[in-house]
């Protein structure tokens, strides 16, 4: 990505981005309970089982788009991938995988939480889009993905649709981020004209072309003058076109943007292949595992699944005598094999039973667990292969026996943890079982 893009005193990132998701994260749990006692149907716990199928959603939807979408290439519609190469290429950042799809709600859309991102174009809005309206909103959304926004807004929508729930959350920090992404399709060389004309087509589709711009950026000004006319952008996460245009036509004429257009426009330092030469490959290497932070974001959200399963089910509400213990049947065969769980509690202690046998069912049969989907981590052999049924049993009996033992604090800030070392398996970043070779590259000035 370009130096100093999205950091530093010339930052195009939009003041008060961060502030608001920070602050947005912080009053989720009130947002939620909010949530919880207006649909008094709806639990806890089942809106944490949503939001995991959600994220799950996203983890599949290559597969989806791979089966029901046209990938593009230098064969398959060249003309638009060509503007995203190029686009790309100013940007500094990897060239994503791009599907056409037909969506009348969603015009473009970019998904995913680590390489390879994919874009997703609407053929609905693409015959209706000149070239530098199209450059525009690529050029948006591959700033999301430099910006870091695509990796939390695919978890709140797989589609990149508006859910009026979400937006209530997290809208002052998703409507920032439009803008900051506005600013990237307008810098990368799309005119003023281009943006707004992109913004037109998207948002009334094709009477976009009869709207009159200067007619329609006076309702802007009404807008303005009365605070409860705003209100209604609270439950969008997208900001009103009007209010769009308005910022751009702003940053259009700034110094800011005077900058990194002429910083955007220099020719970049070309990387090339060394033929011959590639990383080592055929086994897992340390740097392929899994770092500590996505591993505890992979077990909370494994932990919250099967938590809220226990309390949304009857698998494990057994009555075994007249005190009616819930989970006494699961946490009576906890107790037999790991006395010192006792000291837990029945609930904790059923919970991370019920974890590490649904860990080990997972892996054994898909290789990952809903929270690793999400988190795009997989297990596999110190080989790159699927681990067998017997390893993925192997790795989680370690791992909970690991748990009445120092070995389990220890291990927790380590790359490989002592069960990935017993069980002969690793816990690695991306969706491949194959061993990844790259090219050594070099730059050449």
């Amino acid at each position: 990505m370009v130096d100093g893009l999205f950091k530093g005193p010339d930052s195009v990132r939009v003041r008060g981005e961060r502030a608001a998701l920070v602050w947005s994260l912080l009053l989720m749990p009130l947002s939620i309970a909010l949530i919880s006692a207006i649909f008094k149907s709806v639990s806890m716990s089942e809106l944490v089982l949503l939001l995991v199928g959600g994220m799950v959603l996203v983890s599949i939807q290559r597969g989806r788009l791979l089966g029901s979408s046209i990938r593009l290439h230098a064969g398959q519609f060249p003309e638009v991938f060509a503007i995203v190469e190029r686009t790309a290429e100013r940007l500094g950042v990897d060239v994503p995988q791009v599907f056409i799809r037909d969506d009348v709600f969603v015009p473009i859309s970019a998904v995913g939480m680590g390489q390879p991102y994919s874009l997703m174009i609407s053929s609905q809005y693409l015959e209706h889009l000149r070239d530098g309206e199209l450059a525009f909103l690529v050029a948006r959304e591959l700033g999301h993905i430099a910006a870091g926004h695509t990796r939390l807004t695919s978890l709140l929508s797989a589609s990149g649709r508006e859910n009026p729930v979400i937006a209530l959350i997290f809208g002052a920090w998703l409507r920032r981020t439009e803008y900051t992404a506005d600013r990237i399709g307008l810098l990368c060389g799309a005119t003023l004209s281009d943006a707004v004309g992109a913004i037109a087509i998207t948002t009334f589709h094709a009477i976009g072309r009869r709207v009159d711009l200067k007619l329609l950026a006076e309702q802007q000004v009404e807008l303005e003058s009365d605070p409860t006319l705003r209100m209604g952008e609270w439950v969008g996460g997208v900001p009103y076109a009007t209010k769009r245009i308005e910022q751009l036509s702003t940053f259009d004429a700034s110094p800011l943007a005077a900058t990194w257009r002429e910083r955007l426009a220099q020719p970049k330092v070309a990387e090339v292949d060394v033929a011959g030469e590639l990383e080592p490959a055929g086994s897992v290497q340390r740097r392929d595992c899994a770092p500590v932070i996505r591993r505890l974001l992979a077990l909370t959200i494994d932990a919250f699944v099967v938590s809220a399963i226990f309390k949304n089910t009857d698998v494990v509400n057994v009555v075994t005598d007249e005190s009616d213990t819930k989970h006494k049947v699961v946490f009576h065969g906890v107790h037999v094999a790991w006395p010192m769980l006792a000291q837990l509690g029945s609930d904790t202690a059923s919970i991370l039973f019920g974890l590490l046998m649904y860990s080990a069912i997972l892996v054994a049969l898909t290789g990952q667990t809903l929270g690793m989907m999400v988190m795009e981590l997989r297990v596999v052999t110190t080989q790159y292969r699927r681990p067998t049924i017997a390893q993925a049993v192997w790795r989680y009996a370690t791992g909970g026996l690991s748990i009445l033992t120092t070995f389990a604090l220890v291990g927790f800030f380590m790359r490989i943890h002592p069960h990935d070392y017993l069980s002969r398996t690793r816990l690695v970043r991306g969706r491949s079982l194959r061993p990844r070779e790259k090219p050594l590259r070099i730059k050449a000035g």
